[in-house]
């Protein structure tokens, strides 16, 4: 797998030196980028570790599922923040979308709401199978109704997010079921400052986090699958065993 440097010279897009590993798009300038590596990222990466962690113990040691959520501990809005200003960078149409979370998120808020008309959902994600991209929407089209509408998504294990409409705001009765309808909304997060460090997950939690996989990719050929073809962007690839 290789990536590059994406570089944009008298408005010409192109592409740097191709270098092998890893998946990397820029999107945030340098305070932005620095802000979520110096405050945020090492937050999201412990936590992540401990998901991990409890998962690989689980399969050698036959613990017991979780009862709700996996018994962890997290910085609930740390996290937050590092996965929506990755967001962000993925999917520029934020900025002017939701312009206060952008400021909130810049100027470092100790409270953030999440604006009206968008909700963070989060599930489990165990594939080795990864994807970071921007605006999407599918509609299911065979077998049952049913419609994947998101203003951004990472699956990267051992974690799935997405940021997507509310359901209030969507004809459910026309559209179907939102695919992501059983992921717990996390909105609440980003009421818990920098301050806060370790909440068990299941308390956060307490109805259960799902298992999933991409549902565009899991019965694939029976969803019709748009997107914006001069501003979308997805990175795809798969995390060595």
């Amino acid at each position: 797998m290789t990536s590059a440097t994406v570089r944009v010279y008298s408005n010409q897009r192109t592409a740097g030196r191709p270098r092998t590993g890893g998946m990397w798009l820029r999107g945030l300038c340098r305070d932005c980028n620095s802000l979520a590596g110096e405050n945020y990222d090492a937050a999201y990466g412990d936590f992540t570790a401990r998901i991990s962690a409890y998962f690989s113990a689980r399969t050698r040691l036959r613990l017991p599922a979780a009862e709700s959520a996996p018994p962890v501990s997290v910085a609930p809005g740390r996290v937050a923040r590092s996965v929506l200003i990755g967001m962000f960078a993925t999917t520029p149409h934020l900025r002017t979308m939701f312009p206060s979370l952008a400021c909130d998120l810049q100027h470092r808020r100790p409270h953030i709401a999440m604006p009206d008309g968008a909700t963070l959902r989060m599930a489990l994600y165990p594939s080795r199978s990864t994807r970071l991209a921007s605006m999407a929407y599918g509609l299911r089209i065979l077998t049952r109704r049913q419609h994947y509408h998101v203003f951004s998504e990472i699956y990267f294990r051992p974690l799935a997010w997405v940021l997507s409409p509310n359901e209030d705001r969507l004809d459910v009765a026309e559209l179907g079921e939102s695919a992501v309808s059983s992921w717990p909304v996390v909105d609440q997060w980003l009421q818990y400052g920098d301050d806060v460090t370790a909440i068990d997950l299941r308390d956060l939690c307490r109805h259960g986090i799902p298992t999933v996989g991409h549902p565009l990719r899991e019965g694939h050929d029976e969803w019709v699958e748009t997107f914006q073809n001069d501003t979308a962007a997805f990175l795809e690839g798969n995390i060595p065993p």
